[in-house]
């Protein structure tokens, strides 16, 4: 069974979700609060907050990742028995006896193996076909699921932006069901995020965004593609991305400290907490920090009283970049004090 945690994801909170409870409920104690995560990436932190009974906002610009809100974060009324038949039904495909398709032209024997690329692609376009036959939830149910498991079997170090020289080979493995979680008052945005700061309002609000030069949409493309299935047929490179720029974030450019600017000011909120890292130093200059310590600091001291913490962490490193010393930074801001 998958949690929602289960993805190789850069940036996955799970492991500091008790630091960030901490913070907040240090702030908030036990009253009721709403919370919301404007660069939710799997959608780990805000999953926990909205669990627990919280009124949740969760964004985040990749529509992959909102695909995958639309399972996990929902109280739509489901057919378990359905969901257990498709699943089922997925897992008997034998990709060797289908034809090629639009994924397996793609990105057969290079990101997956030409059988496994095969499977992916018949059991996406079977969604696509049938979708009349399942409600919202099971339909996105069923694709996230094809999603985690495009991930899990990807022939990479854990993202996309590039496929690894060894040839793929079949991954006999199996699509699995969600351990879900109903949840009651969740709102799903697919959008900028200092676009929807402006148009929401919540107690709480959380912050992680990109660190650095290194774009997440460059990061899972493959799995982008492969939730919006628009099928397009001209990539960029060898690592096949999308030619367009229309999905690249401000805040892995010069311009993040205007942007982190313009966000926190806009913000309608009473606590903020901030996520951020310390590789200012690394090797590679595309893993160095788009904004500084000092710049958060002093942009969030115009909103209220800053406190931080620095916790030693291990980043989610496929790539070649050694981070030693490696921490992440929590920036907790109290509105208005």
């Amino acid at each position: 069974m998958i949690n929602i945690w289960n993805r190789r994801y850069i940036g996955n909170k799970n492991k500091l979700i008790g630091t960030i409870n901490n913070c907040v409920r240090e702030y908030m104690g036990n009253n009721a609060y709403s919370f919301a995560d404007l660069f939710a990436g799997t959608g780990t932190v805000a999953y926990h907050f909205a669990t627990e009974g919280h009124p949740t906002i969760v964004n985040d610009t990749l529509y992959s990742n909102y695909v995958a809100y639309k399972a996990w974060f929902s109280d739509e009324i489901i057919d378990d028995i359905k969901i257990k038949h498709y699943l089922n039904y997925f897992n008997s495909v034998d990709g060797a006896s289908l034809p090629a398709n639009y994924f397996s032209d793609i990105y057969g024997d290079k990101y997956f193996s030409v059988n496994d690329s095969k499977k992916i692609g018949f059991i996406r376009q079977f969604l696509e076909d049938n979708k009349h036959a399942f409600n919202d939830r099971e339909y996105f149910i069923l694709l996230t699921s094809l999603i985690y498991y495009s991930d899990k079997i990807a022939n990479t170090v854990g993202h996309f932006e590039y496929f690894l020289k060894k040839r793929p080979i079949d991954s006999h493995s199996e699509l699995e069901e969600l351990n879900l979680t109903n949840v009651v008052d969740a709102q799903l945005f697919n959008i900028d995020a200092n676009k929807l700061a402006r148009e929401i309002t919540a107690d709480v609000v959380y912050i992680d965004p990109p660190y650095n030069a290194r774009q997440y949409i460059n990061f899972y493309h493959v799995l982008e593609n492969l939730a919006r299935w628009s099928k397009p047929t001209t990539f960029e490179g060898k690592s096949m991305k999308f030619e367009r720029d229309w999905l690249k974030s401000g805040f892995s450019r010069s311009i993040a400290p205007q942007l982190f600017h313009n966000l926190i000011s806009s913000l309608n909120c009473r606590f903020i907490v901030v996520s951020y890292n310390n590789t200012y130093s690394a090797k590679s200059g595309a893993s160095i920090n788009k904004i500084s310590e000092e710049q958060i600091i002093s942009i969030l001291k115009d909103k209220g009283n800053v406190r931080k913490t620095a916790i030693d962490y291990k980043a989610f490193n496929s790539g070649k970049t050694d981070l030693q010393n490696h921490k992440e930074f929590i920036f907790t801001c109290e509105v208005g004090k």
